[in-house]
């Protein structure tokens, strides 16, 4: 059997929210280890989804992203606390370097990322002087083989992350409508898009095949599944049970008092451009 459907950005995240939850090693790491759910908007949704909650909100759960068109930061007082991290099932209230510093063999971090290619390469935009998360955590995941688990929507395809992090870097742009940043290759990620989601949840060949529209399906993707009936009719019923997920919100930074590099920072709002204002 043979289906075609098309999800919007927020039904894709929360497509893979469900198939990230799902996994083996996410189930293996919150019964024995730590799991840890850094920020993103993706993200925000594999914490609701582990909590059984509608908290946090997605929209919240992250400290910078593409909203009123470029790149930006998050304002501190609009975000909710992350990283979320379980030690053996239950909120811990560590912090990250604690949490690593205790390290487990089977402890998760889930990551979200930017830009994501066909043949599997992951990236992060990264605009804080220290690097983020990846900066952070990336000696654990050489050194001690921490698996990074990298739940990624196909609207966030591009042809080669490597090409993509090559001309990256923020110091290296004369000029930035948005805030300046580099780019991360993740390593040792397994990567969870809408196809990896369908396969953990229903077994099923997945396959991208287009991708756009306008309105709120802006970024949207089309997905063409295909295997035995049962198994197509379980991915079908999988997909109506996230249609109609909600677009998200975003908050633009406060473009007077940012701190990043960026053409409108310390710009009031009468010196922003109309399509840029609130």
């Amino acid at each position: 059997m043979k289906a075609v459907f098309t999800l919007i950005p927020a039904e894709g995240r929360r497509l893979i929210a469900k198939g990230v939850v799902a996994m083996k090693e996410v189930k293996i790491a919150n019964e024995k280890a730590y799991l840890i759910v850094n920020g993103g908007t993706t993200n925000g949704y594999v914490a609701q989804e582990l909590l059984a909650a509608k908290e946090p909100r997605p929209e919240r759960f992250t400290a910078g992203t593409s909203t009123h068109r470029l790149l930006c930061v998050t304002d501190a007082d609009k975000r909710s606390p992350f990283p979320l991290i379980f030690h053996k099932g239950v909120k811990s209230n560590k912090t990250l370097a604690e949490a690593l510093r205790d390290f487990h063999v089977e402890t998760v971090l889930i990551k979200g990322a930017n830009a994501v290619d066909s043949e599997g390469n992951v990236a992060v935009i990264s605009s804080g002087f220290d690097g983020g998360t990846i900066a952070a955590t990336l000696g654990v995941a050489v050194s001690q083989g921490l698996k990074y688990i990298v739940p990624v929507g196909l609207e966030k395809a591009v042809p080669s992350v490597k090409a993509a992090c090559a001309c990256t870097g923020a110091k290296t742009f004369d000029y930035s409508m948005g805030a300046e940043f580099g780019m991360f290759l993740i390593p040792n990620a397994k990567v969870v898009t809408e196809l990896e989601a369908l396969r953990i949840l229903a077994d099923v060949d997945a396959t991208h095949v287009a991708s756009g529209g306008i309105g709120e399906s802006a970024g949207s993707v089309v997905i063409v599944v295909e295997g035995p009936e049962e198994k197509v009719r379980k991915a079908i019923s999988i997909v109506e049970s996230v249609k109609g997920e909600p677009a998200l919100p975003g908050f633009k930074g406060t473009c007077e008092t940012c701190r990043y590099a960026c053409t409108f920072a310390g710009k009031r709002l009468g010196e922003l451009p109309g399509w840029l204002r609130d």
